[in-house]
């Protein structure tokens, strides 16, 4: 048994034969040794035809490598992946079809120099090794120029060292962990981090004479954990007196804990979490009499879809108020309301803000094969048509921007006051 080599130069003068054998030299590195290997006449024409297969199969091979086709070379291809299924499918639904509804508005307006935008799409089902799977299978089959995602924070923390590795710029729409962007230059976020908006929502509380709060902490969150610490440290500088109770991602029974807090007779109950688990504690609070004030984060938006009455009253940090009336937060309800048939919520007003981000980066990039390029444009983005506020990244890519309260009153979102 041996190998045969061929390289392109020896193709022709193989097809070409016409002795009565077929002489081929051995590479030396070869155990025969450098001999000459023989085929009788016989069998010439049909060693011929096989190599003329292998000569073939090879230069198809060639042909299909890595690079991408003329077609592809006519798309921005950007990979977006959430949670479509599962408990956390409200969230990344409405990230990702308010970022559609951009590309859409992009693409109907000619797309970004003349190239369209595709989107690749996977359910995460807000799994971190699903989503994990789902980018890997993007970069290396699908040839992403760019990420957008992941909607949370623990699929985003997995993810973001593989696009900084990878060198594919990333951006996420909602994920609020400070850690997404750390040390890592090719990523981004469109959303405040936890710990600016746990010190902002301390500060809050401070501005309206509150003295003592009681956290409640979701210690399998990253989200809710990053929320209570930052919260707990400038409370602390606020003297504001903080008191901490825990529960686990599997508790649907809070009664008990909810008795302890109650007994303690906190101003304000601080619940850093996402929406269908504090719906859960308000309706139990609810049950038990507790009277005082909810705080809580941006995971809190949505908790109007089901939660509306049991939430009546309560606040939270969030950057996205429907009944704003800047003119670009009504034109994009407006827009996002007949596309999808539905309210939007932060999600969507965030995913739609990052289509905007990735529109003004790469029309200034001459270049959009440059991942280089396209990262030091998105960096240099400094704008204020966006439905979440003005922004512009700080030296960790994060954005700065002002925090909205929102109240819950009769079951809907309102603007308290922006902080």
């Amino acid at each position: 048994m041996f190998l045969l080599y061929l390289t392109p130069a020896a193709i022709p003068a193989i097809l070409s034969t016409k002795s009565k054998s077929l002489s081929l030299d051995i590479p030396k590195s070869n155990p025969i040794n450098g001999e000459k290997f023989l085929f009788n006449k016989g069998k010439d024409e049909k060693m011929k035809k096989i190599l003329l297969c292998v000569a073939m199969l090879a230069m198809f091979v060639v042909s299909c490598g890595g690079g991408k086709s003329a077609k592809e070379k006519d798309v921005i291809k950007v990979g977006v992946i959430g949670p479509l299924t599962g408990n956390l499918a409200q969230y990344g639904t409405s990230s990702i079809n308010g970022f559609k509804l951009k590309v859409k508005e992009i693409n109907e307006a000619g797309g970004i120099n003349g190239k369209k935008i595709e989107v690749v799409e996977a359910d995460s089902k807000g799994d971190v090794q699903e989503a994990i799977n789902a980018f890997k299978k993007m970069v290396s089959q699908d040839k992403i120029d760019i990420f957008v995602g992941e909607v949370t924070s623990g699929p985003s923390l997995a993810i973001a060292p593989l696009a900084q590795q990878a060198k594919i710029p990333m951006i996420t729409s909602t994920s609020t962990a400070f850690d997404v962007t750390k040390d890592k230059d090719f990523v981004f976020r469109t959303t405040f981090t936890d710990p600016y908006q746990g010190v902002v929502a301390a500060k809050y509380a401070k501005s309206k004479n509150f003295k003592n709060v009681t956290i409640l902490t979701n210690t399998g969150s990253d989200y809710s954990v990053g929320l209570a610490n930052a919260f707990k440290e400038q409370a602390a500088k606020e003297g504001i007196q903080v008191k901490e109770e825990q529960y686990t991602a599997d508790d649907k029974d809070f009664r008990a804990l909810l008795t302890k807090i109650k007994g303690s007779n906190p101003e304000v109950i601080f619940v850093p979490d996402y929406y269908n688990t504090i719906g859960l504690i308000l309706t139990q609070a609810k049950e038990l009499g507790i009277n005082a004030q909810f705080l809580g984060g941006d995971g809190w938006d949505g908790i109007q879809q089901d939660f509306g009455q049991v939430a009546n009253g309560a606040l939270f940090a969030s950057q996205f108020a429907p009944d704003d009336p800047s003119e670009t937060v009504q034109k994009f309800i407006a827009a996002y309301k007949k596309e999808y048939k539905i309210d939007p919520i932060i999600f969507a007003a965030l995913g739609y803000d990052t289509g905007t981000i990735l529109e003004t980066a790469l029309k200034s990039v001459s270049d959009l094969s440059s991942k280089e390029a396209i990262r030091d444009a998105i960096k240099n983005f400094s704008g204020e048509n966006l439905v979440t506020g003005s922004l512009k990244f700080d030296q960790n890519r994060n954005p700065e921007k002002k925090v909205t309260f929102i109240e819950v009153k009769d079951g809907k979102l309102t603007l308290k006051e922006k902080f």
